[in-house]
């Protein structure tokens, strides 16, 4: 079994694939050929060019391409000294996509604008959109028209045609792993918004039998994390919320406005009133932590208080006197009112 200096899984800027501890691996490594295991449907442009840039700049650096690996993950590649991917694996090149969030009622000018917006970040994508397929290019020397046609298709590649495509340099066998099958692949993968796997693909093989391989190591992980975090409608509801109740707070009606670079700043006056609002929040929970405190507090002294009584009563049984009352004694200190905001008070809790 082949070991890697790096195995780079999960969300391309997320925790485990930052630039950071590329930086910091790659660093430790330096004039020292770095292998790099890559297992990711990538994630934020700027830090896989981040990566990119570090793969280049120590020079040194082999690629492997192990599972399904798309976006972001496949260009900061490119900057890599060799690249060599599983037989069966897959990767994935397409056009950037930015979020959008549009919403509410709009007049004739507000439509206007709107699309004024709009149209300024697709030229924000498309303008990226040719810096990635520039970074194709340079590595498998075609033209940058042509590899916009690949991206433009955005099918998953399989290890030959990679090859052929002059972006990967050759295959290498992968271990056999036991997994999930195509059927939840493929599931997973549309449930996240990419394409399907070709239909037939072999996990194992890179071929056209249906089994199972080592790309299920993706699929194992991605389940885990779409489980907690589901990439559906839910997902982006929840996201629409929480934008709603930023812009209420900050009393904005027609939506964030993207500056030049489709970036999206705060004035000093929001940032103060997103702080106040949760310095706010901060000392209610801090206050209701504290009333918490104190009713646990009280419940622990009644239930002391409770538990006295109770060996009171025994003692009063056991006294002289007190043999035919049927065990009944008078609760004259109050302990029916004792054990009843007791029990009060620990049912509000």
């Amino acid at each position: 079994m082949k070991n890697y200096d790096l195995y780079l899984t999960g969300t391309v800027g997320g925790w485990g694939v930052s630039a950071d501890y590329v930086k910091y691996v790659l660093d430790k490594k330096k004039d020292k050929p770095v292998d790099v295991a890559i297992c990711s449907l990538g994630g934020y442009v700027n830090t896989g060019f981040e990566i990119y840039e570090l793969f280049k700049n120590h020079g040194n650096v082999n690629v492997y391409f192990v599972g399904m690996s798309a976006s972001a993950a496949t260009f900061m590649a490119m900057g890599a000294k060799t690249v060599r991917m599983a037989k069966n694996a897959l990767i994935l090149i397409h056009n950037s996509m930015g979020f959008l969030l549009e919403y509410g009622d709009f007049n004739k000018e507000q439509i206007d604008e709107l699309i004024s917006r709009l149209k300024f970040q697709r030229d924000q994508l498309s303008t990226i959109d040719d810096v990635i397929a520039q970074t194709y290019a340079d590595r498998n020397g075609k033209p940058v028209e042509e590899v916009k046609e690949k991206m433009k298709v955005a099918a998953w590649i399989k290890a030959q045609d990679a090859v052929d495509f002059g972006i990967v340099d050759e295959i290498f066998e992968a271990e056999k792993t036991e997994g999930a099958t195509n059927i939840v692949t493929n599931n997973i993968i549309q449930d996240m918004g990419l394409p399907p796997l070709p239909e037939g693909f072999n996990t194992e093989t890179g071929e056209d039998i249906p089994t199972t391989g080592i790309i299920q190591k993706a699929v194992n992980l991605l389940t885990g994390l779409i489980r907690n975090n589901p990439a559906t409608k839910n997902s982006t509801n929840k996201m629409i919320k929480i934008f709603t109740a930023v812009m209420a707070l900050l009393a904005i009606k027609d939506g964030f406005q993207p500056n030049e670079k489709g970036e999206i700043t705060l004035t000093q006056d929001q940032m103060k009133a997103i702080d106040d609002q949760l310095k706010t929040q901060d000392e209610a929970c801090k206050q209701a932590k504290t009333t918490i405190d104190s009713l646990k507090q009280k419940v622990k002294d009644l239930e002391a208080d409770v538990n006295a009584k109770d060996e009171e009563i025994k003692n009063l049984k056991a006294a002289p006197g007190n043999e035919n009352n049927g065990g009944e004694v008078v609760d004259s200190e109050g302990l029916t009112g004792a054990a009843e905001l007791f029990n009060s008070i620990k049912n509000a809790l």
